[in-house]
């Protein structure tokens, strides 16, 4: 069902503020060529605080959407997605989430490949479990606050990235 991340240019699972109308959209929005519903069996999702949190295993269904991008976007976007999950293709055992190829149920019922964020078990400990397995149905009514949150990330992330870019 899973396997080691490599550069094949598959679709994107997103379960977080990665999806579309979700405060991390900005980072792709201009690249997305198609987005809908999807799913993934026998996965869990936890909460981090302001995102979640996908784990392998033990069950569980979790929601989200998959995203298609333009070519002409996708070596660059897969660059900034590795680098917001905190994912290191060289390292992998030194990172935050793991990029893996998983199989993806559409809203249709299409099954696929799909590239996928999952996290490191460890990370995960006391982590409160989101039972329904859907993040956006799991923040409702908190999108302001998680907004606001996002609003401040994203100015330490580019002030972050600018000093990485420069150091190139």
């Amino acid at each position: 069902m899973y396997s080691q991340a490599t550069t094949q240019r598959l679709p994107f699972f997103v379960y977080g503020t990665l999806m579309i109308g979700q405060p991390n959209e900005t980072k792709w929005l201009d690249c997305v060529q198609r987005f809908e519903k999807a799913s993934i069996d026998n996965c869990r999702l936890f909460d981090v605080g302001y995102y979640p949190m996908m784990l392998r295993g033990r069950g569980g269904k979790v929601f989200g959407q998959l995203i298609r991008l333009r070519n002409e976007c996708y070596s660059h976007i897969l660059q900034e997605l590795d680098f917001l999950e905190g994912f290191d293709s060289k390292h992998p055992k030194d990172s935050n989430f793991l990029r893996v190829r998983a199989q993806i149920k559409t809203h249709v019922g299409e099954e696929l490949e799909a590239w996928t964020y999952v996290g490191v078990e460890t990370k995960a400990r006391n982590l409160p479990l989101i039972e329904h397995g859907d993040w956006a149905r799991h923040i409702a009514g908190n999108d302001e606050i998680i907004a606001g949150w996002w609003k401040e990330i994203n100015s330490v992330w580019d002030d972050s990235r600018r000093s990485n870019d420069s150091e190139v």
